[in-house]
């Protein structure tokens, strides 16, 4: 789909959001960028925002917003047929990763210990409408997505309803890695190449602990195009990430994560090919190095190493966010330690989660979280 105007819609307005509308409205190129969201009033000063900001910076973005709740999949298909997107960036989850940092830090590190998978239902549910919305727009818009894209697409997949790409995670510590080879190496990060190949359970530790854990992950080195990765002390270098390299996190750090989404939305929204790394891409499960060509997204794995290969990485990294298996009819098995977690610490208990259970089971969460911060502030 390629008109002069090329066309942005921004679908969820919350932090991620706000931040790549923002962003992806101040540039030179000709775009139409629209927010779209549940709340009249807050878009309408959002895009206000955003197009001042731009008219401070010499810019003068067309950005517009409209609204709709993605439970009514009729309204945002109406939504996304009366836009016609190029580009449709999904920003939409039931409840964000840090919402349960908002605990005392008690309930916080009890609960943190079950890891994310079990609260897959409720970013697996707002994709799924949302993708159910884009079948019935008739549009066929490059789908990107930033909700949990290691497990949310792959269960989609299985019903067709996977988006084409994700961001963040793996690609979130990528820019840290490049920086720490290039001042090893005494060279310019231009001329360090990561290919990284990590669940998002790896890329969440990395920055952490500055290790994988129990998951298994492959980082290839490239400098001016020759694989360095024998003569790095690569666990050397990755336990620098903490340390020297340490970079802000939690909600101030949602910048890494906006960047990460831009790295892929600039070169699709644009047209133009390039190497960026994402997570979900074609609903394989967790996160790869990946070329965007003619708006399509392919691999580009180490070389030597086979899809398969990749994909049993991914799947240690899985195992240890707390998911066993995702079925190929998009049931997805939960690790029983996680969810004894879950059911000691909220009364939730799900073994195991067909796709037509989700929506409940998201809802059932969400109650029985609400009830929980209660008796933790209590």
């Amino acid at each position: 789909m390629s008109h002069d105007l090329r066309k942005i819609m921004v679908l969820g307005s919350g932090d991620i959001g706000r931040r790549v509308f923002h962003e992806l409205a101040h540039s030179r190129h000709k775009r139409h960028v629209e927010l779209v969201g549940r709340d009249e009033e807050a878009l309408l000063r959002t895009t206000n925002m955003t197009r001042f900001c731009g008219l401070q910076r010499g810019f003068s973005p067309t950005v517009s917003h409209s609204t709709t709740d993605l439970v009514d999949v009729e309204r945002t298909a109406e939504r996304i047929a009366a836009f016609r997107p190029d580009v449709l960036f999904l920003s939409a989850s039931y409840q964000s990763w840090w919402v349960i940092s908002t605990l005392p830090q008690d309930a916080f590190q009890r609960l943190y210990a079950a890891n994310y998978g079990p609260w897959l239902p409720m970013h697996l549910v707002p994709v799924m409408k949302a993708m159910e919305a884009v079948k019935l727009s008739g549009i066929e818009p490059v789908v990107v997505n930033a909700a949990y894209p290691d497990a949310v697409h792959p269960a989609l997949a299985s019903v067709g309803l996977s988006p084409d790409v994700g961001i963040g995670n793996v690609a979130n510590n990528v820019p840290g890695l490049q920086a720490v080879a290039a001042d090893h190496l005494a060279c310019a990060p231009d001329d360090v190449e990561v290919r990284l190949i990590a669940h998002h359970y790896v890329s969440h530790r990395l920055s952490r602990r500055g290790d994988s854990g129990r998951a298994r992950m492959s980082l290839a080195v490239l400098h001016r195009g020759s694989d360095i990765t024998a003569e790095l002390d690569i666990p050397g270098l990755l336990r620098r990430l903490p340390t020297e390299y340490r970079r802000t996190g939690g909600m101030a750090g949602q910048g890494m994560t906006a960047a990460s989404a831009l790295s892929v939305l600039e070169p699709l929204v644009n047209e133009r090919d390039a190497f960026v790394h994402a997570p979900g891409p074609n609903g394989l499960l967790g996160g790869y190095p990946v070329a965007i060509e003619s708006d399509k997204i392919r691999l580009r794995l180490p070389e030597g190493m086979s899809q398969d290969e990749a994909l049993a990485i991914n799947v240690s990294g899985q195992r240890q966010d707390g998911i066993a298996e995702i079925r190929p009819d998009g049931t997805v098995v939960f690790e029983s330690s996680a969810m004894d977690i879950m059911s000691d610490e909220l009364g939730y208990d799900c073994p195991e989660m067909p796709l037509t259970d989700a929506e409940g089971r998201a809802q059932e969460i969400a109650e029985r979280f609400a009830a929980y911060r209660l008796r933790a502030a209590a």
